[in-house]
């Protein structure tokens, strides 16, 4: 008798094992798509720093400086009748030197001391000359005076250019000379001389350009302390020279005279009235 075995593919165990793998499969996504749409545990992030920037506030422009201005009389012109109202008066000298009391006479009157150097006479070293003449050549105008008494004497010379701008050139010669001349002499034929023995020359601070020496004049075997200042306003330059004659050691005998400022100061002033009186 024959028959037939049924094929071990077949039958209802196949079936259910199809159904088995189906239902694993769709677990598995669902799986994955709760842990995408929530996870277990939330995930911590760093913050984010905050940054802060400060603006800084415009600053303003730089403000270009003014050019200088020139001094009121740096282009003032003197000659022979406007000039002498450069030189300092009696009054002013008692006002402010204290050895000028109680009187100062005249020593040197107008006209009576010529420029340059006597005939004859020459400097030592030569290239110090203009530190004795103020200027190399004639000047179109001079004119000295000297007041004094028996404590002390101050002398002043005022130099006319031909114009400012000649005065200005023959002042920047002088300035260089003076600082390169230290000490320097007049040799006078068959008489004594003298020798002056400067400090560093001080620019002075005022409306006119100025320097101011400390010096030490040696003549006839003394030695005479004081100051010597130069000048520069409009076409001349003004140099005055003061002297303490009274006995006593130099630094006595300086404050007699009062300090450099207050006699720069007192010839500065003049000028200023000088080239106001110009008009």
């Amino acid at each position: 008798m024959s028959g037939s075995t049924p094929s071990p593919d077949a039958g209802p165990g196949r079936s259910h094992a199809g159904w088995w793998w189906l239902l694993v499969a769709f677990l598995a996504i669902a799986l994955v798509t709760a842990l995408v749409a929530q996870p277990w545990e939330p995930v911590e992030t760093e913050p984010t720093p905050t940054v802060t920037v400060t603006v800084p506030e415009p600053t303003a422009a730089p403000t270009t400086q003014s050019p200088s201005v020139p001094p009121p009389g740096s282009d003032a012109l003197f000659d022979a009748a406007t000039a002498p109202t450069l030189f300092v008066t009696s009054a002013e000298l008692l006002a402010n030197v204290p050895a000028a009391e109680p009187d100062v006479q005249q020593l040197i009157t107008s006209g009576q001391l010529p420029w340059g150097l006597p005939a004859g006479s020459t400097v030592d070293p030569p290239e110090c000359t203009v530190a004795v003449t103020v200027v190399a050549t004639p000047p179109a105008w001079f004119d000295a005076l000297m007041w004094g008494n028996d404590a002390m004497s101050f002398e002043q010379e005022v130099a006319v250019l031909p114009d400012p701008a000649s005065a200005r050139e023959a002042f920047r010669t002088l300035v260089t000379t003076v600082d390169a001349c230290p000490e320097y002499s007049q040799v006078n034929p068959d008489i004594d001389g003298a020798t002056w023995t400067v400090e560093p020359a001080i620019e002075g601070q005022a409306v006119y350009p100025s320097i101011v020496q400390e010096i030490t004049h040696s003549a006839e075997g003394s030695q005479i302390p004081g100051y010597r200042g130069h000048m520069l306003v409009g076409n001349t330059i003004v140099t005055w020279t003061a002297e303490a004659l009274g006995a006593g050691d130099r630094d006595a005998a300086l404050a007699t005279l009062g300090d450099a400022a207050t006699l720069s100061a007192m010839v500065q002033d003049r000028a200023q009235s000088a080239v106001r009186s110009l008009g």
